[in-house]
């Protein structure tokens, strides 16, 4: 038997359901495919520039301005004052305390702070990285012995009494410290 007349319209339609699908999904592949060709997106715009005058660079973010730096040597039981690069006996940010030959100390005093980056590149830590760091008030134990936490090439970074952060390197290490310093302005 033949099929009938209504068996034949029903699957005819079907079929041309089933295409319409098909190409509407070839034609969605295609636009989503080519978004950014279709709907580009719209230029920024221009800046005015006066005549005879050139656009001025792109902005890079600057560097917090120095306040103090150099290089300097505290000699043991001696301190230092990171905001001016000075060495007295009397007041600092801290006191190089030389206990022994073996026991030393990095002593903050008067509300100075300071935080062990480790052996470090010194040029590569920024200012907006010393902003982020855990201060501590406690003594760093820098006794001459294998577990030393200031050996020679140490980044410490630091807020001194007067409040600006700041960054040293560790030149030399023993009873006396050399350091080679960096104070940013507020």
């Amino acid at each position: 038997m033949a099929p009938s007349e209504g068996a034949r319209d029903s699957s005819a339609r079907i079929q041309i359901i089933v295409a319409v699908i098909g190409l509407l999904g070839v034609i969605a592949t295609a636009v989503i495919s080519n978004w950014n060709t279709i709907f580009p997106k719209p230029a920024a715009p221009a800046q005015a520039v006066a005549a005879g005058a050139s656009p001025a660079p792109a902005q890079k973010k600057i560097e917090r301005t120095v306040y103090s730096s150099g290089q300097l040597t505290v000699r043991g039981t001696w301190r230092c004052d990171l905001d001016v690069g000075a060495v007295d006996k009397k007041t600092g940010d801290f006191w190089w305390q030389v206990d022994s030959d073996v026991k030393r100390f990095l002593a903050p005093e008067n509300g100075a702070v300071f935080f062990v980056m480790g052996i470090r590149d010194f040029d590569s830590l920024k200012f907006t990285e010393l902003e982020h760091l855990e201060y501590s008030s406690q003594r760093i134990a820098a006794h001459n012995e294998p577990n030393n936490n200031l050996p020679k090439d140490t980044v410490v970074a630091y807020k001194t009494k007067q409040g600006r952060l700041g960054k040293f390197l560790v030149v030399t290490y023993g009873n006396d410290l050399a350091i080679r310093w960096i104070t940013y302005q507020k």
